[in-house]
């Protein structure tokens, strides 16, 4: 096709812009896997982390031409955004496998987090998490949904990236519909690990929804005991005090039957 010439000259001059579509065509005849996992910890911190991996056929499609993995899809800018980065590695298989991870101090920085990767109109939607605190229970929650009904690329979003093809000739709608129709490989997993060791994930390919909800509670022994120790204080302590109080009436009882009974003369 046309636009498959005007996109590999492209590449040549701007392989970093062009990136997402090198893995979108990859995605045509190869099998990538996607998981995001949010895991909290007890105090409602944790971290957003994204696993991809793309089989041998992903990966020669990524680096046809002569170019490299690293380079056709290059993540320079995501450290300045807070992102842990772990370098491309390859199977013996001939695939590779990349993780990249954001940390949050709150669970309502999840839903921020999630939307840096998904964007407003991508597969991952109405993502959020929770933590609610009790007195003598903790409660999180993390909620959220994997929709590849309708799959959108972004590139329209990439004011860049749709100024440099357009420069090329390129008819960027055009693109990005027949880029979709080649996401039959795609496979997106969404999971959720909270502190209580509740572990959900969900699953979902091209043309399907999975909704993600996982919900954990923890009691505070710790409080529990207490309470239940101050109130077994408090019974024995009215205990020993009703039953002094009733000594103290008998034995006053005695002493005044003791004077008032009659000597024998």
């Amino acid at each position: 096709m046309a636009w498959r010439s005007a996109v590999s000259r492209f590449r040549a001059r701007h392989g970093r812009a062009i990136s997402l579509a090198v893995l979108a065509v990859c995605l045509g005849a190869c099998s990538v896997d996607a998981t995001v996992t949010v895991r909290m910890r007890e105090n409602g911190s944790g971290a957003v982390a994204v696993h991809v991996a793309l089989d041998r056929g992903a990966v020669t499609a990524a680096e046809v031409g002569g170019g490299q993995l690293e380079q056709r899809v290059r993540l320079d800018d995501l450290p300045d955004a807070g992102w842990t980065v772990s370098p491309w590695r390859h199977t013996k298989s001939g695939g590779a496998t990349l993780v990249v991870r954001k940390p949050f101090d709150r669970p309502e920085q999840v839903a921020g987090i999630v939307q840096e990767l998904s964007g407003p109109d991508g597969p991952l939607q109405k993502f959020e998490a929770a933590r609610e605190v009790s007195t003598f229970s903790t409660k999180w929650r993390v909620s959220g949904s994997v929709d590849l009904r309708a799959p959108r690329l972004g590139i329209g979003a990439d004011q860049q990236l749709v100024a440099n093809l357009t420069a090329e000739r390129v008819d960027v709608p055009q693109v990005e519909a027949d880029l979709v129709g080649k996401l039959d490989g795609l496979r997106v997993h969404a999971v959720a690990e909270l502190p209580d060791g509740e572990r959900r994930e969900v699953s979902t390919t091209v043309g399907k929804q999975a909704a993600l909800a996982a919900d954990g509670e923890s009691t505070d022994v710790g409080r529990v005991a207490l309470l239940v120790g101050g109130l077994a204080v408090g019974v024995l302590a009215l205990i020993v005090l009703v039953v002094g109080e009733r000594r103290t009436r008998r034995s006053g009882r005695r002493r005044a039957r003791n004077v008032t009974r009659p000597r024998n003369v």
